[in-house]
């Protein structure tokens, strides 16, 4: 049986058989490397899910330690020293602020691992649906539509809103603790300073995910070994 490599999927059929390919018999090489890299994607989705449960518990961690921080923090007596040592009294009243300021960056680096990860998780998940077509073995696709009208919900945009929930009430809580200390300018700096911060990562988290791919070596690791 000859299975027709549609149109659109050639690009994807061809960047892995490394030549252009119209047809698939069903029982030749190209198949079972089909079924192959089918079962190496269906173990990349459970390793990516695996990971992703792993970072997130970290986070939220590391965000319940600052929170507890946070809330020491503000049980704090500034009157105490105030007095006799201003300058201690005025790092007291920075601690808040530098702890909101660790949240928000933090809560910065969940939401671009968030991201990062949801676009891993759906390109593994189309290429899963992709080699399915192939292979005869549509089950993924079937169980995707079970019940799709009533809880079709994308578990990775559950949790980069989440990422996105907790980014937010970092950055009004700095800029809350900012406006308490340092009154409205300093509230407007630390606006600047959350924007600045949110693009400078951005573009730079951006830049090395674009130049791992360009760098990432194109002959597999059996092949190079092979080579040396």
């Amino acid at each position: 049986m000859r299975i027709i490599i549609d149109q659109a999927d050639q690009p994807f059929i061809q960047s892995l058989f490394g030549e252009k390919v119209e047809s698939i018999e069903t029982e030749s090489p190209q198949a079972k490397q089909l079924h192959q890299a089918l079962q190496v994607a269906r173990q990349q989705v459970n390793t990516e899910a695996e990971l992703d449960w792993k970072r997130s518990a970290l986070f939220l961690a590391l965000f319940v330690f600052l929170y507890a921080g946070l809330g020491a923090s503000l049980t704090l007596d500034l009157t105490a020293n105030s007095s006799s040592h201003k300058s201690i009294a005025y790092a007291l009243e920075a601690v808040p602020v530098l702890i909101a300021f660790s949240g928000f960056f933090l809560s910065l680096l969940f939401l671009f691992f968030t991201r990062s990860s949801a676009r891993r998780v759906r390109n593994w998940e189309r290429g899963i649906l992709l080699l399915e077509k192939y292979t005869a073995c549509n089950l993924s696709h079937q169980i995707n539509m079970m019940g799709a009208r009533t809880t079709h919900y994308s578990q990775p945009t559950i949790t980069i809103s989440l990422a996105l929930f907790i980014s937010v009430t970092w950055v009004v809580m700095y800029n809350f603790f900012t406006f308490t200390t340092s009154g409205v300018i300093g509230s407007v700096i630390s606006l600047f300073i959350s924007t600045m911060t949110y693009v400078i990562l951005d573009l730079q988290l951006l830049k090395s995910g674009q130049q791992s791919e360009i760098d990432e070596p194109l002959i597999p690791a059996d092949d190079e070994k092979e080579k040396d």
